[in-house]
């Protein structure tokens, strides 16, 4: 008889257990075997996540010397990788046999469902706090069929072994944000327009303006909300910087900020040479530091965080702005 997610009793911890590694830090790798088994549940009503730890089988020795294996379960919903996004079973020890029946939750909205992953890894916890990588298993969300039973029933999975430089090899995308461009020259009179054509002229100065529409597919809290804003900075040839920042758009996923900014002073010549860096934040409680969620650049320089094609395109929205002025481009900008 097939048992589902929701018999299990126990729940895991929402805590991190104290750890100094991280997907990209201080951990080993063993040679990855084994399976483990789970199921994932969803209910809209209550927009909860569940993913239902039951057991895993056969997993490599932590500690091969020892034959020592003292294994626990993370999971991620990518691409978020924040501490506010991991979830952890309690640790079983000195067996490659573990039973967890352990249940880890997340609260996350329908429409941010469909944009992650789920990342479910086992490790290895040794002496000193030291992790090893047992292995893991990655399922984009986007094709689950949440309302399908047979989907909920457990299954086994084959671990996996971590890509090698991941993060280098396929940027992670946190999200996209639209924005309008325009920019703002004074027309001339015509008699001047005409006598200055052919002439190496200053250029006129004028404003760059920016309106952040929204954003979407952004790494939400565990509650599936942001506290989120935007900063912009307009970088020009001689280094200075000019700064603006949107209010606070409290509780909400997929922020719609529709605010301006506004650079004036500048000329086209300028901006041919200049770089727009657009992030996007969740704003911390008091005493903390406010969580950098994703950012893009616009610019001569274009999006240097993620190359080839995609830096490529920033570098020619940037142009089409400057090359069509007092009318608006829109653009949807990947945020890494």
């Amino acid at each position: 008889m097939r048992n589902e997610p929701r018999n299990f009793q126990l729940e895991g911890s929402l805590i991190s257990i104290d750890s100094t590694c991280t997907e990209m830090g201080n951990f080993d790798n063993a040679n990855v075997t084994g399976e483990i088994e789970f199921a994932i549940h969803y209910c809209f009503k209550t927009h909860s996540l569940e993913i239902c730890i039951k057991a895993c089988k056969n997993l490599a020795y932590g500690e091969e010397k020892k034959k020592k294996c003292n294994p626990y379960v993370k999971t991620y919903l990518l691409p978020d990788r924040s501490s506010q996004g991991k979830r952890k079973t309690g640790v079983q020890r000195n067996t490659v046999d573990p039973t967890f029946q352990e249940t880890l939750k997340y609260q996350v909205a329908p429409a941010q469902l469909v944009t992650r992953q789920l990342q479910v890894s086992v490790w290895h916890l040794g002496t000193l706090a030291r992790r090893v990588f047992l292995g893991e298993v990655i399922i984009p969300l986007a094709t689950w069929d949440f309302e399908d039973s047979t989907t909920q029933s457990f299954r086994w999975h084959p671990l996996r072994a971590k890509a090698e430089k991941y993060e280098d090899s396929v940027p992670q995308s946190n999200g996209e944000l639209t924005v309008r461009a325009k920019l703002v020259l004074p027309s001339r009179p015509r008699k001047l327009q005409e006598a200055q054509e052919g002439t190496d002229q200053p250029s006129l100065h004028g404003q760059l303006c920016l309106v952040v529409l929204g954003a979407k597919n952004l790494p939400v809290r565990p509650d599936g909300t942001l506290n989120s804003f935007v900063k912009g900075c307009l970088t020009l040839p001689d280094q200075q910087k000019l700064r603006l920042k949107s209010p606070v758009l409290r509780k909400q996923a997929c922020p719609q900020w529709k605010h301006s900014f506004v650079f004036s002073g500048v000329t086209p010549a300028q901006l041919r040479q200049s770089s727009l860096e657009l992030t996007v934040w969740d704003q911390a409680l008091f005493g903390m530091n406010d969580r950098l969620l994703g950012g893009t650049r616009l610019g001569s320089k274009g999006d240097t965080a993620v190359g080839g094609d995609a830096c490529s395109q920033s570098k020619l929205q940037w142009q089409k702005v400057l090359s069509s002025p007092n009318l608006w481009t829109d653009m949807t900008l990947v945020l890494h």
